[in-house]
């Protein structure tokens, strides 16, 4: 009897167990969750090779006035952000009495040498009766002669002082040398002039930026490419310009190449003394086949992308040029129009189907 129970155990046990199985082993039908992945239609695009530079920016036109002569500051007719004009009178000095010396001294030398002249000249024309008369020498006559020419000499002379005192005078007014805007102001009523400068102006209509770039970049950079400059002052407002002039040579003292960065158009917002990063487009390559670096499959030998091809994901094997951005240009294994993977590319193999979602 107890073995007949215990055969009616194992069998009741064995058939539960088969029966947990289903259709038995090998037989199981459940699917492998499918991979969710993100795709971008590949686009024609415009992608650029770009080199940066920090620089601080300063006017197409700018200087520091210092005063000819020396003197002391007697008034100052601007102030800090005036606009003026070419010749416009900026800061007076207190040379006046030392022009108004120098002038009255000019004019009595002209006086005196003119008046040399004069008697020279009466001199000779007397001298040449004399002599045509047989009263005078041919001696005495060349004698006279060179008397007027040497006071001729003198009246000369007499003039240039003149002017130069003139000069002097007009010195104790300091002016605009172009149109612009008025700087920092350093000269002060009552200060001495000498040795330090009294004004700086610029002209803010054109704005220009000296930067420094790689050695890299020696054979691209030439004038006319684009480049634009962006400011953190301004909430990163960037500013279109262009390269007005580039080194053929490498600096050897920095090892790097000089460029200048002429900015036109910035609407009176970029201002001289501002400071920011400049890019300056060194190649660009219309109409290419550009994609998102995080895009990309990482290999030993290189780079891959994921497209879906008739809802597999097909890998595919790929030659990259320009790195810019946070984009690069695909210039083989990729085409116009292919589905790309740009999320979920990692989790994928060849020839698995996937699930496409809309980001």
């Amino acid at each position: 009897m107890k073995n007949i129970e215990f055969t009616i155990l194992v069998t009741t046990i064995i058939t539960g167990v088969f029966l947990s199985m289903g259709c038995g082993p090998g037989q199981i039908d459940e699917e492998e969750p499918l991979v969710r992945v993100s795709v971008e239609v590949v686009e024609p695009v415009d992608i650029s090779s770009i080199a940066y530079a920090s620089a601080r920016v300063e006017g197409l036109e700018e200087a520091l006035i210092y005063a000819l002569s020396p003197g002391k500051v007697e008034e100052v007719l601007v102030s800090e952000g005036d606009s003026v004009t070419a010749g416009q009178q900026l800061v007076r000095l207190n040379t006046d009495q030392q022009a108004s010396a120098g002038t009255a001294s000019a004019v009595a030398g002209i006086s005196a040498a003119q008046a040399n002249v004069d008697n020279a000249t009466s001199n000779f024309v007397r001298m040449q009766s004399l002599y045509e008369a047989g009263g005078a020498s041919e001696q005495q006559l060349e004698g006279a002669r060179a008397s007027v020419e040497a006071a001729a000499a003198q009246l000369s002379q007499a003039r240039a002082g003149y002017t130069q005192a003139r000069t002097n005078r007009d010195n104790s007014w300091i002016t605009a040398p172009f149109d612009g805007e008025i700087g920092r102001i350093w000269a002060r009523v009552g200060n001495s002039s000498a040795g330090s400068p009294l004004i700086s102006i610029s002209n803010n209509s054109v704005i220009v930026a000296r930067i420094l770039l790689p050695e890299e970049n020696l054979l691209d950079l030439k004038p006319g490419l684009p480049a634009y400059i962006t400011v953190s002052s301004l909430d990163n407002e960037s500013f279109s310009g262009m390269v007005t002039s580039a080194s053929s040579t490498v600096d050897q003292i920095s090892g790097l190449v000089p460029v200048e960065v002429r900015f036109d158009d910035t609407g009176g917002r970029l201002r001289p003394g501002m400071a920011g990063r400049v890019a300056v487009l060194t190649e660009t390559i219309e109409n290419s086949i550009a994609v998102q670096e995080s895009a990309l499959r990482r290999t030993h030998s290189g780079f891959q992308v994921v497209v879906i091809e008739n809802g597999k994901a097909v890998i595919r094997d790929v030659q990259v040029g320009i790195f810019s951005e946070g984009m690069v240009q695909i210039t083989d294994g990729l085409d116009f129009g292919d589905s790309l993977v740009v999320a979920g590319q990692t989790m994928v193999q060849d020839g698995a189907s996937v699930e496409v979602v809309i980001q």
